[in-house]
């Protein structure tokens, strides 16, 4: 499997991102390329979508089980000095498989490597020995196997949820009063915060981070806009292991 496409490596690098005409437009056909080929990753594709590998990678894109992607988002594109490669990230939403926890999906920020090859960009593959997960670093072999699970995953999968915590999940919102929650990781990697789109009429919602390491917090508010009265249920997603549903009530 292509851990590249499932978790964030970890990279330092010196590359500036450049300005000039030609920089734009080397980003705009990057990013344009990237788009196709993940949509391809996303609709299954992947006869279509060794197109868009180098020549150097197509064995190991073939040979290797491709990650079940559901959606991405490009975020952030760096070009290397001479514009011949670039590294890209990507928010990915993945579907993990593994021993005890069943299927978990995951949203979280992919590096990925790209190069021109005969003037398009193609994505190429950097043998990566260590993988985050929300569990702790996940040692892997640059085949298909996984050496160990990640130290950090409970063996029963019912423990997961008590990992991630919350302090309540109910607030009354009156007389223009802010109410809060209290979101703890006790995970040993890395968890991602959403903000449900649906909402209770008239609700605002707000988190003061959404990426929570292993001991952090995040403080999540509530208020009512204007003179609403909103009253309902608010979910938070603590992926890939916890939901939240918030009872909101006004007077």
């Amino acid at each position: 499997m292509d851990r590249r496409l499932l978790f964030p490596a970890v990279v330092a690098t010196a590359w500036a991102q450049q300005t000039s005409p030609a920089t734009a437009e080397a980003e705009k056909a990057l990013r344009a390329r990237a788009e196709q080929f993940f949509q391809l990753e996303v609709d299954k594709s992947f006869r279509k979508a060794e197109a868009f590998v180098a020549t150097e990678s197509k064995d190991y894109y073939y040979d290797n089980n491709k990650p079940d992607i559901t959606g991405f988002r490009i975020d952030r594109v760096e070009l290397s000095p001479d514009g011949k490669q670039a590294k890209l990230t990507t928010t990915i939403t993945t579907v993990l498989r593994a021993p005890g926890i069943g299927a978990q999906e995951f949203t979280t920020p992919v590096s990925s490597d790209w190069k021109l090859e005969n003037g398009q960009w193609c994505w190429y593959y950097l043998p990566v020995d260590v993988i985050e997960t929300p569990f702790g670093k996940w040692q892997i072999t640059k085949g298909n196997g996984v050496i160990s699970m990640p130290p950090g995953m409970p063996a029963d999968a019912s423990n997961l949820q008590a990992m991630v915590t919350i302090d309540r999940t109910a607030l009354e919102l009156s007389g223009g009063n802010t109410g809060t929650v209290t979101i703890t990781n006790n995970l040993p990697g890395i968890v991602n915060l959403e903000l449900d789109n649906e909402r209770p009429l008239g609700l605002v919602v707000s988190a003061d981070k959404t990426q929570l390491g292993r001991g952090e917090k995040a403080m999540v508010s509530f208020s009512a806009a204007g003179d609403a009265k909103p009253n309902g249920t608010f979910r938070i997603k603590a992926g890939p292991v916890q939901d939240f549903l918030i009872q909101i009530r006004s007077k």
